[in-house]
């Protein structure tokens, strides 16, 4: 379960308190008024710049020790989400010692966004005794907080804190227009941060759980649903269990249920794309609309850099850039793989697109591949579990190859076969594709008419669909071309695609041509009818098409 972060942030917090959360929690847009007890204020401003946000006093000084002293009041003061409002949904504060509206709610023309003139009010009879919550469960936990609801003296502090905001409000609205504040208009009240805190448990112990009517008291502690990364609602029941007495799917103790709201809390402002922000320990995985709602996350007690063992990339294909032979490349760390795996395989697509929703502008059938693959990628380059990688890498890389062909990637599309065939483990059949070139040459030479085999007739298929692409007057001889040939669902009908396009282009092949007709003469008398579709079949033609032609080679020696 996602909870079993919580006992390592649990160490994290009890080292650093607050600190942990606050150190890298911003303010929102909006003006910050701090009341004084004279009653005076000072305001300060949040205003975003070329996409920061800048904190400044009303004649633009910048003060860091009031941001400092507004950042745990601000905290403290929030509610836990729209859905769990303290009464008007206009008004985002959970205290009496603040108060939070939007700008817009004060000054907007449409009358459905602007705030009734008695919610600020009402807001602060509620949070005298906090009577408007009457169902029994919500009573009971509030007979913990009994003795603090009836102190004569907070009432009296409430009050005078509401006439404060009654009597200069409108002109805390004219000053956020005056200097062009968007978004907030937030109050703070001159008390200790324990002030605060203490305030706010008593929302908290009635909103942090999901629902309310999933809590249950057990031997004097409260025990819910926690509503952090727990889509369960009543219009939302998947995750009820419908076989149980009670349908919430785990509890947790209104202690938990509080740290898990300072983990997620913390969570949400830690770099999006640091996939370990409590330790290595940690792989976590967010969605990037929501940055503290957890999509993946594991246990990972080991941090690979380097592999067990050199993996070699061998040029299986005999693959020339230029005129050069590719050299065979050795790669010793994990990060190296991935890069190697992401720039041929995935022509750069894979890493970007870990995560989320693959990016739009692909192509539909790759963007298709990499959600099929992307989570063996993941386990393997970030949580070091390659037990899906290499089945993934056996299974997809011909498909992948082929996307690349068909979009005239040609060298990407022989370098991902070499990837497939240099990581196949020991044992595994891989055509040796130098003996095949000097097999091949040998028989299209001395018209060696002896029958083919399957791994040959596909290689010379592959070899003779290439050689034909050439033959066209096309200024461009794209990858497209071949498209024909790849549909060819059989040994049967790729050999009437081969004769359709030879009979297309026979009139540039000379008739005297021996290592061709010999070539021909193999194919057309080939008997098997073996599936092209099948992996290792392609392969062999793939082979065929992306290695050096043997129709412009000469026999060795």
């Amino acid at each position: 379960m996602v909870y079993d972060i919580l006992e390592v942030f649990k160490e994290e917090y009890h080292k650093s308190g607050d600190k942990l959360i606050l150190g890298k929690y911003e303010l929102k847009e909006g003006i910050y008024i701090k009341v004084g007890n004279d009653s005076s204020f000072k305001a300060f401003m949040v205003k975003r710049k070329n996409r920061e946000l800048i904190f400044t006093d009303i004649e633009g000084g910048l003060n860091s020790s009031a941001y400092e002293w507004l950042k745990p009041r601000d905290y403290y003061s929030e509610w836990l989400n729209a859905n769990k409002a303290f009464f008007d949904k206009k008004i985002h504060n959970i205290n009496y010692l603040s108060l939070f509206v939007k700008i817009e709610s004060f000054i907007s023309d449409d009358a459905k966004k602007r705030l009734n003139p008695n919610a600020i009010k009402e807001q602060y009879k509620s949070l005298c005794n906090y009577e408007k919550f009457k169902k029994p469960k919500e009573k009971e936990i509030l007979k913990t907080f009994q003795e603090q609801l009836s102190d004569r003296e907070r009432r009296k502090d409430i009050i005078k804190k509401y006439r404060w905001i009654e009597n200069n409000i409108d002109s805390v609205v004219v000053l956020a227009k005056e200097h062009e504040v968007k978004n907030y208009i937030k109050i703070f009240f001159d008390e200790p941060i324990e002030r605060y805190q203490e305030e706010s448990e008593i929302y908290y112990a009635i909103k942090i759980f999901n629902d309310i009517s999933f809590s249950q008291k057990i031997e004097d502690k409260v025990y819910g649903l926690s509503d952090s990364n727990m889509g369960l609602n009543s219009k939302k029941p998947y995750l009820e269990q419908k076989t149980r007495k009670e349908k919430a799917p785990f509890f947790i103790k209104k202690e938990d249920a509080l740290l898990a709201k300072q983990f997620f809390d913390w969570l949400r402002f830690q770099n999006f794309m640091d996939k370990s922000p409590l330790g290595s320990d940690f792989f976590i995985n967010r969605d990037f609309r929501d940055k503290a709602l957890i999509i993946d996350f594991d246990h990972v007690p080991l941090k690979i850099d380097r592999l067990k063992g050199p993996i070699v990339i061998k040029n299986h294909l005999l693959i020339k850039k230029g005129k050069v032979l590719i050299e065979d490349e050795r790669i010793v760390y994990l990060n190296i793989l991935e890069d190697k795996v992401d720039e041929v395989l995935y022509n750069r697509q894979l890493k970007n697109n870990y995560y989320g929703e693959v990016y739009k502008k692909l192509d539909n059938k790759f963007a298709g591949f990499i959600y099929s693959t992307r989570d063996a990628m993941v386990d393997y380059f970030k949580k070091y579990d390659d037990r899906a990688f290499y089945q993934v890498i056996e299974k997809y890389t011909t498909h992948l190859a082929i996307e690349h062909l068909v979009r005239s990637r040609f060298l990407l599309a022989g370098l991902s076969l070499n990837i497939k065939f240099s990581l196949r483990k020991k044992g595994e059949d891989t055509m040796n594709i130098k003996e095949m070139q000097e097999k091949m040459i040998d028989r299209i030479e001395d018209a060696d008419y002896t029958e083919l085999s399957v791994e040959e007739f596909f290689y010379i298929a592959g070899q003779m669909a290439r050689y034909l692409t050439t033959q066209s007057e096309a200024y461009q001889k794209n990858g497209d071309m071949l498209e024909a040939y790849l549909r060819a669902n059989s040994a049967s009908k790729l050999k009437r695609v081969i004769e359709s396009e030879y009979f297309k282009y026979k009139h540039k092949i000379s008739l005297g041509y021996v290592k061709f007709n010999n070539a021909m003469s193999l194919i057309m008398s080939y008997e098997g009818n073996e599936k092209l579709s099948l992996s290792k079949n392609m392969d062999s033609f793939l082979v065929g098409a992306l290695s050096e032609n043997v129709f412009y080679m000469k026999r060795e020696g």
